[in-house]
């Protein structure tokens, strides 16, 4: 079995919430209350993620206003601020070099055929890019 699996490598890819992936994580003395809204914060854990060797980073994308308990919510703030994805990832691109940016895109408001459209145009920029740079 071992023969069979030489030369796989592993892919690795960060999943991040502003705060921390834990529902208080935001309320550890150390967490940044800000960190939705702090591109900083972004970039230094994207930056940490890239030099780990990581294959990509992830984000989601939620296109929805909160509904509910919003006293309750407010104390959860990345729930209540972040970034979107469309404009988090390409300044992430300026301040990372090797990782895969990733980000969802909600059907909730696109239609499923827009979205695979807008994604094969960009896969399509994207390996025009890399051919380009293969040539020289």
């Amino acid at each position: 079995m071992r023969d069979e699996r030489r030369g796989e490598t592993m892919k690795l890819g960060a999943f991040f919430h502003p705060t921390g992936n834990h529902v208080a994580a935001w309320r550890h003395p150390e967490a940044q209350i800000d960190a939705g809204t702090n591109f900083r914060h972004y970039a230094q854990i994207t930056q940490t993620a890239e030099r780990g060797k990581f294959d990509l980073m992830f984000v989601v994308d939620a296109v929805a206003v909160r509904d509910g308990n919003l006293s309750a919510l407010s104390r959860w703030p990345q729930y209540m601020a972040y970034f979107d994805p469309l404009t988090l990832l390409p300044t992430l691109a300026a301040v990372t070099q090797h990782i895969g940016l990733v980000a969802t895109a909600t059907t909730s408001y696109n239609e499923p055929y827009h979205i695979a459209r807008n994604r094969a145009r960009a896969l399509r920029r994207f390996w025009s890019d890399i051919g380009g740079r293969e040539a020289v």
